[in-house]
């Protein structure tokens, strides 16, 4: 599947242009609009314009599956969408090396990295 270069996205065109609405890719809620019509060659051209100037600010990308995110569907502290990451208590599985983790520790038993839970390195 090829790489996208924006989150979902509905286009409204009018006489001076084409105005962009942009939505989260995991949970397809509303996130922002274009403040202002952008006019191009194409409408691909005025989309990159829309994002780069208004829309991408307003999320961030999984690093694992790719998606544009939402703030709320964010896990900054891995940096993947909560689809790849969900918030968990403790950690079932090292998202380092995916290995089961069986009892609760400060690290894994195979590759040694921090365990993380609620998103956050154990520290206790």
């Amino acid at each position: 599947m090829p790489e996208r270069n924006t989150a979902t996205y509905k286009v409204l065109t009018d006489s001076s242009g084409y105005r962009f609405m942009f939505y989260c890719d995991l949970s397809g809620a509303y996130v922002c609009s274009t403040q202002k019509a952008y006019y191009a060659k194409t409408q691909e051209e005025a989309l990159q314009a829309a994002w780069q100037a208004e829309g991408r600010n307003h999320f961030n990308r999984c690093r694992k599956c790719g998606k544009w995110i939402s703030v709320a569907m964010y896990n900054v502290d891995v940096l993947e969408c909560v689809g790849c990451a969900p918030f968990e208590a403790e950690a079932k599985f090292c998202k380092n090396c995916g290995i089961k983790i069986r009892k609760l520790t400060k690290q894994c038993p195979a590759c040694g990295k921090p365990l993380a839970y609620y998103g956050k390195e154990w520290m206790k």
